[in-house]
């Protein structure tokens, strides 16, 4: 049993085995949104992860104008959407296991589409997509390349392309024999090493993910892809205290990067350091003009453990605005009704628009 201080009302229990409460100011402060969230043991999930790549057909990332979306594949309702970020990158978490279509859209190019089987299977799928301009234009250069990349030999890059192209295709096991050949000929090369611990943590071999992770990283310090990989793996195993040195290295080498200030609130939060979370989140948010609702959660779930009940209710609030139907909100609406009702909410507000709030 987890006991809870309300504030204005008598303390109150909640029992996470089986849900049974003894006050109605539980679920809004023990530990209702920590279990929404993804913390449950995993067998109780049926989730999955989304991270995409997304790259012109010479190579370029675009910094902006590019869109990621989930939609069902027969209702085509839109389940998760964002904007690519500057690295060309999207990542969509905790989907509800089932099939869906992604769509990649950019100005200038070909619309993207993919179908996903999320149904059974994997917890993270692993997405690499190529545009293709909608008409002859010159294109950008191309970026920098990871420093590994032209140290590797000839039959190394033959064979990591060879896995790109299977990766792309999500013939996974293909993949992992190619970058597997790929890194026999150079050990030392972090992409292959980067996208072969992909492979493994998405075929759920994550002993195998980790050390090729790691030993990208060893090699080159400064790929930062290899470090939101690292991060997120050793989060997705609660091992919370040594993903925070890989992510604020990474943080470091990228600091506009906005994933690794939401996995180190990630991380921070499972070493129930709440403040330092509500610091990470929110620079999460200043950095990406257009976060993903799931921040918000997040962030009403802190305020939740630091008692800033009024904060977390209009977290609340934003997320509703944002996902009316999302998969969180009939639980949030249940939690807001009941921090109406129990008195911790201040006056003014926040308590005038309850009733508004909840619909």
């Amino acid at each position: 049993m987890v006991e809870v201080a309300g504030r204005g009302c008598e303390p109150v229990f909640f029992d996470p085995l089986n849900g049974e409460v003894c006050h109605a100011a539980l679920k809004l402060a023990a530990c209702a949104l920590f279990l929404l969230l993804g913390l449950a043991p995993a067998s109780a999930q049926q989730y999955a992860d989304v991270y995409g790549r997304v790259r012109t057909d010479q190579g370029v990332v675009l910094k902006s104008g590019c869109t990621a979306r989930l939609e069902t594949d027969e209702q085509h309702e839109v389940v998760a959407e964002q904007p690519v970020n500057s690295a060309g990158e999207f990542y969509f978490r905790q989907i509800p296991k089932r099939r869906y279509l992604l769509i990649v859209t950019a100005e200038g190019f070909e619309t993207y589409q993919q179908p996903i089987d999320m149904s059974e299977g994997a917890s993270q799928y692993i997405e690499n997509i190529t545009l293709t301009p909608a008409r002859k234009t010159a294109s950008a250069t191309a970026p920098p390349p990871a420093i590994s990349d032209a140290q590797a030999p000839k039959e190394a890059r033959r064979e990591y392309e060879k896995g790109e192209r299977a990766l792309a295709a999500r013939k996974l096991g293909e993949a992992r024999e190619h970058l597997a050949k790929a890194v026999d000929e150079y050990p030392c090369y972090a992409r292959a090493q980067t996208d072969l611990g992909m492979v493994y943590s998405q075929q759920q071999d994550y002993a195998k993910a980790e050390a090729a992770l790691r030993k990208s990283l060893s090699c080159d310090a400064g790929y930062v892809d290899a470090a939101v990989e690292l991060g997120q793996l050793l989060n997705a195993e609660k091992r919370f205290g040594e993903a925070v040195p890989v992510l604020e290295q990474g943080a470091r080498l990228s600091p506009a990067a906005w994933q690794f200030y939401f996995e180190l609130g990630v991380a921070q939060y499972g070493l129930k350091h709440y403040s330092a979370a509500e610091v990470e989140y929110l620079k999460a948010q200043s950095l990406n003009p257009n976060p993903p609702a799931e921040l918000g959660v997040k962030l009403a779930d802190v305020y939740l453990k630091e008692a800033a009940y009024d904060k977390a209710y209009a977290k609340m609030q934003e997320y509703l605005k944002a996902e009316p139907q999302g998969r969180f909100a009939p639980h949030i609406k249940e939690i807001m009704k009941q921090m109406q009702s129990s008195g911790v909410l201040a006056g003014g507000e926040a308590a005038k628009g309850a009733a508004k709030a909840t619909p």
